[in-house]
Protein backbone atom coordinates (compact mmCIF):
# COMPACT_ATOMS: atom_id res chain seq x y z
CA UNK A 1 0.00 0.00 0.00
CA UNK A 2 1.33 3.72 -0.77
CA UNK A 3 0.88 6.44 0.99
CA UNK A 4 0.96 9.79 -0.37
CA UNK A 5 3.18 12.34 0.68
CA UNK A 6 1.23 15.56 2.10
CA UNK A 7 4.53 17.73 0.92
CA UNK A 8 3.05 18.70 -2.67
CA UNK A 9 6.95 19.71 -3.66
CA UNK A 10 7.70 15.73 -3.07
CA UNK A 11 4.68 15.11 -5.73
CA UNK A 12 6.39 16.93 -8.34
CA UNK A 13 4.22 20.04 -8.14
CA UNK A 14 5.98 23.18 -8.46
CA UNK A 15 3.94 26.37 -7.92
CA UNK A 16 6.46 28.49 -9.90
CA UNK A 17 4.80 27.20 -12.67
CA UNK A 18 2.16 30.38 -14.16
CA UNK A 19 -0.70 29.44 -13.33
CA UNK A 20 -4.05 29.17 -15.77
CA UNK A 21 -5.41 32.48 -14.82
CA UNK A 22 -1.53 33.84 -15.02
CA UNK A 23 -1.43 32.92 -18.44
CA UNK A 24 -4.87 32.73 -19.83
CA UNK A 25 -6.02 35.49 -18.45
CA UNK A 26 -3.46 38.22 -17.83
CA UNK A 27 -3.15 37.64 -14.15
CA UNK A 28 -5.82 39.86 -14.00
CA UNK A 29 -8.62 36.54 -13.41
CA UNK A 30 -8.79 32.91 -12.64
CA UNK A 31 -9.95 30.17 -14.90
CA UNK A 32 -13.40 28.78 -13.95
CA UNK A 33 -14.97 25.58 -15.83
CA UNK A 34 -17.72 27.65 -17.90
CA UNK A 35 -20.93 27.91 -16.54
CA UNK A 36 -22.36 25.03 -19.27
CA UNK A 37 -19.94 22.42 -18.84
CA UNK A 38 -17.39 21.83 -21.34
CA UNK A 39 -13.79 20.86 -22.17
CA UNK A 40 -12.05 24.20 -22.10
CA UNK A 41 -12.11 26.94 -19.42
CA UNK A 42 -13.19 30.61 -19.47
CA UNK A 43 -11.97 33.91 -17.33
CA UNK A 44 -13.39 35.03 -14.45
CA UNK A 45 -11.87 38.48 -14.61
CA UNK A 46 -11.70 40.82 -11.50
CA UNK A 47 -12.73 43.77 -10.60
CA UNK A 48 -11.68 47.18 -12.89
CA UNK A 49 -11.32 44.06 -15.99
CA UNK A 50 -13.47 42.26 -18.22
CA UNK A 51 -12.87 40.60 -21.81
CA UNK A 52 -12.44 37.02 -22.88
CA UNK A 53 -8.67 37.20 -21.46
CA UNK A 54 -9.13 40.33 -18.94
CA UNK A 55 -7.38 42.29 -21.67
CA UNK A 56 -9.40 44.92 -21.56
CA UNK A 57 -9.61 47.62 -18.25
CA UNK A 58 -13.41 49.28 -17.40
CA UNK A 59 -12.57 52.40 -17.14
CA UNK A 60 -9.70 52.54 -20.35
CA UNK A 61 -12.28 54.20 -22.50
CA UNK A 62 -11.94 56.74 -20.06
CA UNK A 63 -8.71 57.91 -20.09
CA UNK A 64 -8.08 59.82 -22.98
CA UNK A 65 -10.86 62.10 -22.48
CA UNK A 66 -10.02 62.55 -18.83
CA UNK A 67 -6.49 63.30 -19.19
CA UNK A 68 -7.51 65.65 -22.48
CA UNK A 69 -10.30 67.17 -19.74
CA UNK A 70 -8.03 67.90 -16.98
CA UNK A 71 -5.05 69.07 -19.22
CA UNK A 72 -8.02 72.02 -20.46
CA UNK A 73 -9.05 73.09 -16.93
CA UNK A 74 -5.38 73.29 -16.30
CA UNK A 75 -4.57 75.55 -19.39
CA UNK A 76 -7.85 77.56 -18.86
CA UNK A 77 -6.76 77.93 -15.32
CA UNK A 78 -3.56 79.55 -16.34
CA UNK A 79 -5.08 81.70 -18.94
CA UNK A 80 -7.43 83.32 -16.06
CA UNK A 81 -4.21 83.75 -13.84
CA UNK A 82 -2.33 85.19 -16.79
CA UNK A 83 -5.49 87.62 -17.70
CA UNK A 84 -6.02 88.70 -13.75
CA UNK A 85 -2.37 89.42 -13.40
CA UNK A 86 -1.85 91.69 -15.85
CA UNK A 87 -5.62 93.82 -15.03
CA UNK A 88 -4.18 94.03 -11.79
CA UNK A 89 -0.63 95.72 -13.54
CA UNK A 90 -3.06 97.67 -15.12
CA UNK A 91 -5.22 99.18 -12.10
CA UNK A 92 -1.73 99.47 -10.37
CA UNK A 93 -0.33 101.91 -13.28
CA UNK A 94 -3.10 103.49 -13.17
CA UNK A 95 -3.06 104.39 -9.43
CA UNK A 96 0.17 105.87 -9.61
CA UNK A 97 -1.14 107.94 -12.64
CA UNK A 98 -4.06 108.81 -10.46
CA UNK A 99 -1.62 109.81 -7.51
CA UNK A 100 1.08 111.52 -9.33
CA UNK A 101 -1.72 113.79 -11.31
CA UNK A 102 -3.51 114.33 -7.80
CA UNK A 103 -0.06 115.58 -6.25
CA UNK A 104 1.05 117.51 -9.25
CA UNK A 105 3.73 115.04 -9.98
CA UNK A 106 4.88 114.87 -13.55
CA UNK A 107 5.59 111.26 -13.80
CA UNK A 108 5.97 109.29 -16.89
CA UNK A 109 4.23 106.01 -16.38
Amino acid sequence: MSTLSPDPKARGINFDLPTCGDTQCNSHGKCVIPPGGGAGFVCECTLGYRGESCEDTVNGALSVPLTVSVLAVIIGLLILAFIAAKLRQRQKKNRRRQLAARHGYNISV
